[in-house]
């Protein structure tokens, strides 16, 4: 899918400031499903996994979130909700494992703005820093 294939409500907004806290998109358009045994798909969202870019965090768990904005992977993105749009109990199949768990319990709309090329050249050294992360330390939960 293209840039020119989605709706402008589709499209995540842009950011040209660096959040002290980046996120890199890991996954996308994982569809999302109402029911434990994922036969009921969710329409309206999908899933995307997010790595926080925090040398802070020792356990580098990975974020579940729903949005109805397309990422692709490999963006970098700042953290930002929609609280007027929410879903409940949901269930996706891990990419990594294709196992079925539970995403959340409840959550809001995940509509975090990618950071702007001019953004991401101007912050290469201390992204390359965050991004130091062994990836074997990762947990998607």
């Amino acid at each position: 899918m293209t840039m020119a294939d989605l709706q402008t409500s589709e499209i995540p907004d842009q950011s040209d400031e660096m959040p002290v806290v980046p996120y890199r998109v890991l996954y996308t358009n994982i569809p999302f499903y109402s029911d434990p045994q994922c036969a009921k798909e969710v329409v309206g969202g999908k899933v995307i996994i997010l790595e926080a870019l925090d040398p802070d965090d020792e356990l580098n768990e990975l974020d579940i979130v729903p949005t109805s904005k397309h990422y692709e992977p490999g963006q970098l993105v700042r953290w930002n909700l929609n609280n007027k749009k929410m879903w409940e109990e949901s269930w996706y199949k891990n990419p990594e494992t294709n196992q079925i768990e539970q995403a959340w319990v409840i959550h809001v709309e995940f509509t975090g703005q990618v950071l702007s090329q001019q953004t991401v050249q101007e912050n290469d050294e201390l992204i390359k820093k965050l991004g130091a992360n062994p990836i074997d330390k990762k947990q998607i939960n």
